[in-house]
């Protein structure tokens, strides 16, 4: 039997284990014959309030005749349990939704484990020992076949629908959470950052409006949507690397491990071979040369920027996954997108002048710029709250709560059937709710699909650079352009709310109207049993 999360796996055995806890309750009690006592109460009392004027005593014969027959119908299908509709008979099972990283993944399953901490947490679902009553796994046959159509109609509505996953949305939720580990990364981002990224940057702001090239000014000019104003306020900006009197000409202030020394570039090293005597004796050269900037960036083995997309971790398996969900106009530019991010999870900082002597900020002077940056940061909070929502939580959250539902439901149909006098409708009743909280696997399904859909409406062809900027100024708390990502993330929140929602709805109102209409053919058969029964006194009193 096919279910819609590991927690299922273990929330269907709980429910019905107090199911049966409940149902050995009110048999071992004998309360189990009570609603058959109420039957034949409410015959002898309306026997009694006919008086004289009743038919005769075959009438009501007829009808606690049919009114029992139903109760031991509804009794034995949605009350009793046998060894054969046992959930130790299936194997309860659950395929997790294949991704980038896992194409196919492996089955999860009681009888095997699900490789999560649910085994240890909750093995006494599984094992029996959760009461001294022992095997807890009984079933009614009703309610059993209506699990296992439930479960099967939801698998075969997933399985007539292909791609219902957006890697996009993957790659969203993966950066989110993707950090950078390794520590020699970390500092290599920070060094840059202050030894080229700072210097290069503040020569640009001083640098007269005019002095860049022509190509330099396209670059940043701001009809540019792959590069544009906000070109410089990264460490890999194409202006940087590309404008004469920038990276190309800037060096590193210290030796960078992993860049040999270059004599012709490092003329401030001592070259044996130029036969000019050493400046002083025992004169001795860093063992690593000093790179320009653009060589410390772009180097294929020991650039910085390989180094933060290339190292492994949670990092490295979003570079993964995004490379092939998107598209790029070049491997160049698919790296820059990923640099650009990764500077956002390292989040590096240049320490001023003041500070590397050990002096601080004054306090009023530290309090202003806080409070400076907590009106600025109110200004787009609630914006930036909607364009960041992450809906992972929201869609791993469901379908937890959809376990949890159906254990309640599971837990509490021994005692509504019994409550309801073993009515007729309970069976529908039971198995609407049944299969409308089964079927919200099914919506979330649809609601995916949809919301993949829509995410190649609103970027066609999968376009990674926009892609990968939004999610960098989501990363940095800031807004981004167009509201695509708050319109996709509100969408996708109200499919996966609203469409279970309507579907409850529809069927709630399904089960209302069969539900009356069971309570007309239940009064309808009493009143042909009534007439039959009236039928035979009349025909016996002739003779």
């Amino acid at each position: 039997m096919q279910l819609d999360s590991y927690l299922e796996i273990f929330t269907t055995m709980y429910g019905w284990a107090f199911a049966n806890i409940i149902g050995e309750v009110i048999t071992g009690t004998g309360l189990v014959i009570v609603p058959f006592a109420v039957i034949l109460f409410n015959a002898w009392r309306e026997a009694k309030e006919q008086g004289l004027e009743s038919a005769g005593v075959l009438p009501l014969l007829e009808r606690v005749g049919m009114n029992i027959m139903v109760a031991l119908f509804v009794m034995s299908l949605c009350f009793a349990t046998t060894p054969i509709t046992s959930l130790n008979s299936v194997n309860l099972s659950y395929t997790p939704p294949a991704t980038p990283l896992e194409p196919n993944p492996t089955p999860a399953s009681r009888n095997s484990g699900t490789g999560s901490g649910y085994d240890t947490a909750m093995k006494d679902s599984t094992d029996g020992t959760m009461s001294p009553a022992g095997n807890l796994s009984y079933v009614p046959a009703w309610w059993f076949s209506t699990m296992a159509i439930s479960s099967g109609i939801n698998s075969a509505v997933r399985a007539g629908i292909r791609s219902g996953d957006s890697q996009i949305r993957m790659v969203e939720d993966m950066a989110r959470t993707a950090t950078i580990q390794d520590p020699r990364v970390l500092n290599s981002i920070q060094r840059f950052y202050s030894e080229c990224f700072i210097p290069a940057r503040s020569r640009y702001l001083a640098a007269a409006p005019g002095a860049l090239s022509a190509t330099g000014q396209g670059v940043v000019a701001m009809d540019n949507k792959e590069y544009g104003p906000t070109d410089v306020d990264w460490i890999g900006s194409q202006l940087f690397r590309t404008e004469p009197g920038y990276y190309a000409d800037m060096r590193s202030y210290n030796p960078v491990p992993g860049f040999q020394v270059d004599f012709s570039r490092d003329i401030d090293y001592y070259n044996p071979a130029s036969g000019i005597a050493p400046p002083h004796s025992g004169v001795v050269n860093p063992e690593w040369g000093r790179p320009t900037c653009k060589q410390w960036w772009e180097d294929s083995a020991q650039g910085v920027r390989e180094q933060m997309v290339g190292h492994a971790g949670s990092f490295g398996k979003l570079v993964e996954v995004a490379g092939s969900a998107m598209s790029w106009s070049s491997p160049d530019q698919a790296r820059d997108a990923f640099a650009k991010l990764a500077q956002t999870k390292a989040n590096p900082h240049f320490v001023d002048s003041d500070r590397i002597m050990g002096s601080d900020y004054d306090v009023m002077t530290t309090v202003g710029r806080s409070l400076t940056g907590a009106a600025s940061t109110l200004g787009v909070g609630w914006e930036a709250g909607l364009a960041s929502m992450s809906m992972l939580p929201l869609m791993t959250g469901l379908p937890m709560i959809q376990a949890l539902v159906l254990m309640a439901i599971y837990m509490f149909l021994p005692l509504i059937t019994f409550l309801s006098g073993y009515d007729l409708r309970v069976l529908f009743y039971g198995g609407v709710a049944i299969f409308t909280v089964k079927l919200w696997g099914a919506m979330w399904f649809i609601a995916q699909w949809i919301d993949a859909r829509l995410i190649n409406a609103m970027y066609p062809g999968g376009q990674g650079w926009v892609i990968t900027q939004e999610i960098t100024q989501i990363a940095n708390g800031s807004v981004p352009a167009g509201y695509k990502r708050m319109i996709l993330n509100i969408l996708l929140m109200a499919l996966f709310i609203g469409l279970p929602l309507v579907w409850t709805a529809m069927m709630g109102w399904v089960g209302l109207k069969v539900g009356g209409e069971l309570g007309e053919m239940m009064k309808g058969a009493e009143k042909t049993a009534s007439a039959a029964g009236k039928r035979t006194g009349n025909v016996v009193g002739r003779k």
